[in-house]
């Protein structure tokens, strides 16, 4: 009966949505500039895959997506987002999987396409003039030291080779920062994105692609992937709304142990994301609710209960 009971509260997040006409709802907006926060982009034109008519976002970028067909936790996927003038910031986001959901709201960010190229050509024109000065000042300090005898020929020599290679590893970062600068929503920054976008500004290229190579995974890079991100987030929202159901609702008896797996394993792709973002509370939590569906399914003495108890017991440490 106790298992029963328990595995009724983790399926009534299915039931909330049942009966209601589903809509995906979303905005979209330009990304927000260091002088300049991001603002609605009306009357832009989504179209998602299977459906006949497009939607057009409203006067404050809001939108709102019928697919009576999908339920919370589906995926959908987008065919084009136009409006003109505008492109959109991640154009892999045409034809990836989104997950559908009616509580959380999709967000999509479009770059003014006129913006980024004043953007660019700003950035790479103070980018080229800052390499050629270094370069200029660096070779003018080797000269004078070899010319005094600070330094032998040798030595000289070989520096001027490690100049030269400085400078056309920075001549490489030069298009690639730029754009990565132009694209950037700094509606959306943490400091250390933020110290490498001032680098980037500043024409300290090789200081930003340390930065960037140090603090993120290299796979990704600067922006962390700003698509994927909004994808972890709709996850994230959705995984704790059926979490914090589950803990809430405990009044009908239904019985289904693949959802309570399916929840479990929720519970701890949840645990991992929140680790990511230093949230040990949330993280702990996740995981004590994992525990609590494991030893009901599988009881005290399962490895998959053992291991979370011990990363229970690291977590608070």
């Amino acid at each position: 009966m106790k298992r029963l009971f328990f595995l009724i509260i983790i399926l009534l997040s299915f039931m909330s949505s049942f009966g209601q006409i589903p809509q995906q709802t979303g905005i979209i907006k330009s990304i927000g500039r260091p002088d300049k926060p991001g603002v609605p982009v009306q009357n832009a034109s989504i179209k998602v895959r299977g459906l006949v008519n497009t939607t057009i976002s409203s006067d404050n970028g809001e939108f709102n997506i019928y697919i009576p067909e999908k339920k919370d936790g589906d995926e959908f996927y987008l065919v084009s987002v136009q409006k003109n003038g505008y492109e959109l910031k991640d154009k892999d986001i045409i034809g990836r999987p989104l997950i559908y959901s009616t509580k959380v709201p999709l967000e999509l960010l479009m770059v003014d396409v006129e913006q980024l190229m004043k953007d660019k050509a700003r950035i790479e024109e103070n980018a080229y003039r800052a390499a050629d000065k270094r370069y200029k000042d660096r070779v003018e300090e080797l000269e004078r030291q070899v010319k005094e005898n600070e330094i032998t020929a040798e030595k000289y020599h070989s520096a001027l080779v490690e100049v030269q290679n400085n400078y056309e590893r920075y001549l490489s970062l030069i298009s690639d920062m730029a754009d990565r600068y132009a694209r950037t929503d700094y509606d959306d920054l943490n400091d250390t994105e933020k110290e490498i976008m001032t680098c980037i500004e500043n024409g300290e290229l090789l200081k930003a692609d340390s930065l960037i190579h140090t603090v993120f995974d290299p796979n990704t890079v600067l922006e962390k992937n700003r698509a994927a991100k909004e994808e972890i987030r709709q996850k994230k929202e959705i995984a704790q709304e059926m979490i914090d159901k589950a803990n809430s609702d405990r009044e009908s008896i239904m019985k289904d142990i693949e959802y309570a797996k399916y929840i479990d394993q929720l519970c701890l792709e949840l645990t991992g994301e929140y680790l990511k973002h230093g949230d040990t509370l949330r993280a702990n939590g996740c995981l004590e609710k994992a525990l609590e569906i494991e030893m009901i399914l599988y009881g005290e003495d399962d490895h998959r209960v053992r291991d979370t108890r011990q990363a229970i017991r690291e977590l608070r440490r």
